[in-house]
């Protein structure tokens, strides 16, 4: 409010009282534009000043002034936290711990003969500044008290320190007992949680030293080419696209069907109750020493396992200590790659005369096999295998969440016999979310584009927030850009092969939130988007040899003749639309 705007308040007023109305009415809607002009001003510089410097603070401002808060903000249950709360969330997250079995750490006599005898490389003081320097400063602090952004400003000065403090650490085979209290922060899983018990997902907030030093130990011993390359979490060059790539298009290959072969494809999706939790530290030592590492790091590793405990932290309030005996901490930079060693040996369970093709994403097994006609489903066998390796490894399949899906367009192949786990039987879905995409056994992309559509049009609260608290054009593009497309788009290349009908559904999301809240802009369509995804992961899978996706790429056809046409591109044979609308037939057709 300016001195002038006050000012011709003042005059309102007084024309009011006099009784000179039209006075009065002039000076109302001049007040009114005045102050819609101080708004956009006051507002503008105040987005300005914020954005360059600090992106989180730009994100809480732009939240206050538009009045509505971010998504990931905890609701009352968190807010309210009491010393009783936190201890609730301690049983809680612990109650898996109270019935596992008794585990055997296995001795260094046991495994001596499978460990190379080795003196541990040690980093070089440049390699732990370029490691101190790659922290984020934003991170939580850990339970001894030194924040990230200490470490990172004063790298040149802590970098000998920190070095010898790791080199200690690693020639000495101990991790240091410091490291190994953890404080748990619950995160909900749903928003908001409603249920204390099941809603809540722990993380890990561990020392920033401990990452440092545990980033440096994964790059100088484990070499993550041990791990099979059907596991595309926490691995190099991997992600959710190609494993959904690898899953997705075989089953696009296999059923479009030819008069030659009518298949269909039979899919299991694995759940394992607490995965990560509940990994047994003496199996996950003996299956370490197996993949041939160094001796002292498979003694730094035992050292890294002994002797962990956590503590809930929520809203201030700490609970009790308490051991955790088992699993590996999630928040952790080790956990990811002892966790793929950990499940990495599964497949190794199921024998190869069943032909059945297994994807793993960290915890998330998938499974599918092709049946022709005349031949029968081995699922039901490969399952067995998988619950026989489940026991062995002291892990529990989630018999609820674990579904089968038929996906066959040829009658006369019969839909196998319901799985069945122990006593229970494997529900059989029509559609399920596999990696954060909705499948279906037709084969069609409706479902997963009306939930993407259903959770873009909630996040259209944000630009009509925006919108009506006048702020910048440009922040209603950046609310857009970073909280309603990235929904639209996850994935893109996997279902981007669309009939018209859902590429309208999906273009009317963005047309919307131009007239909302960014002005206009020179957009570009979202199909045009996701044309351009499809030919960059495209090409990301050619260029990586390794990348197990390649298998799924037809070899080119070569030949002698001069042509004008140079280009040597996969010759792909569809005999059905819902083929040719694949990833891979659709990539080659946009090159």
């Amino acid at each position: 409010m300016t001195a002038y705007i006050k000012k011709e308040i003042k005059a309102r007023q007084k024309a009011y009282t006099t009784g000179n109305m039209t006075k009065y009415r002039q000076l109302a809607d001049k007040i009114i534009t005045l102050i819609k002009k101080a708004k956009a001003e006051f507002y503008s510089s105040k987005v300005k000043s914020k954005r360059k410097h600090d992106a989180a603070k730009w994100h809480r401002t732009i939240s206050q002034l538009a009045g509505f808060e971010d998504d990931n903000l905890n609701n009352n249950l968190i807010s309210d936290s009491t010393p009783d709360t936190v201890e609730i969330l301690q049983n809680i997250f612990t109650k898996p711990w109270s019935k596992l079995p008794e585990t055997i750490i296995p001795s260094l006599e046991d495994v001596a003969s499978s460990l190379r005898q080795e003196n541990p490389p040690t980093p070089s003081i440049g390699q732990v500044k370029t490691a101190l320097k790659q922290l984020n400063s934003k991170k939580a602090t850990g339970s001894d008290g030194i924040p990230a952004w200490v470490l990172k400003r004063y790298c040149e000065e802590l970098a000998p320190i920190v070095h010898d403090i790791i080199c200690a650490s690693i020639k000495e085979c101990e991790y240091s007992t410091a490291y190994k209290h953890a404080l748990v922060i619950p995160v909900p899983k749903v928003n908001p949680p409603r249920d204390i018990e099941n809603d809540f997902r722990q993380i890990s907030i561990l020392p920033q030293m401990a990452k440092v030093l545990e980033k440096l130990q994964l790059k100088l011993n484990l070499p993550s080419s041990r791990i099979n390359d059907n596991q595309h979490a926490f691995t190099s060059k991997r992600s959710t696209v190609s494993a959904l790539t690898n899953i997705s298009q075989n089953w696009f290959n296999v059923t479009d069907n030819t008069h030659s072969a009518k298949n269909g494809v039979h899919a299991l999706f694995i759940d394992f109750r607490k995965a990560f939790d509940l990994v047994d530290h003496g199996i996950l030592l003996r299956k370490l020493a197996e993949m041939n590492v160094t001796k002292a790091f498979w003694l730094w590793t035992r050292s890294f396992l002994e002797d962990r405990r956590q503590q809930v932290k929520l809203a201030g309030t700490l609970s009790s200590v308490k051991p955790c005996p088992a699993g590996v901490p999630q928040g952790s930079v080790m956990s990811p790659a002892l966790f793929n060693i950990h499940i990495n040996d599964i497949e190794n369970s199921i024998t190869d005369g069943l032909s059945i093709n297994i994807c793993k994403y960290a915890d998330d097994c998938t499974q599918d096999e092709v049946v022709s006609q005349g031949s029968s489903s081995h699922m039901q066998e490969a399952l067995e295998a998988v619950q026989e390796w489940s026991n062995r490894n002291k892990m529990t399949i989630n018999s609820k969440k674990t579904k089968d899906m038929w996906i066959c367009f040829n009658t006369a192949i019969p839909a196998p016999e319901p799985l069945v786990i122990g006593n229970e039987v494997v529900e059989r879905v029509n559609s399920h979310k596999l990696l954060g995409v909705w499948h279906q056994n037709n084969l069609k992309w409706n479902c997963h584009v009306k939930n993407i559509v259903r959770k873009a049009n909630k996040r259209m609260f944000s630009l009509r927030e925006c919108r009506r608290a006048d702020l910048p054009p440009e922040v209603g593009i950046t609310c857009y850009e970073s909280k309603i497309r990235p929904v639209l788009e996850y994935a893109a290349p996997i279902w981007g092969g669309l009939p018209q009908y859902l590429i309208d559904e999906i273009e009317s999301i963005q047309n919307r939130c131009i007239i909302l809240g960014t002005s206009w802009c020179n957009f570009e369509t979202l199909e045009q988007r996701r044309a351009h995804l499809t030919v960059k992961e495209y090409q990301r899978i050619l260029s990586d040899p390794t990348n197990p996706c390649n298998k799924l790429i037809p070899q080119s056809f070569t030949h002698e003749h001069d042509l004008k046409i140079t280009n040597n591109l996969p010759y792909v044979v569809s005999y059905t639309k819902r083929h040719r609308q694949s990833f891979i037939p659709r990539a080659i057709s946009l090159l």
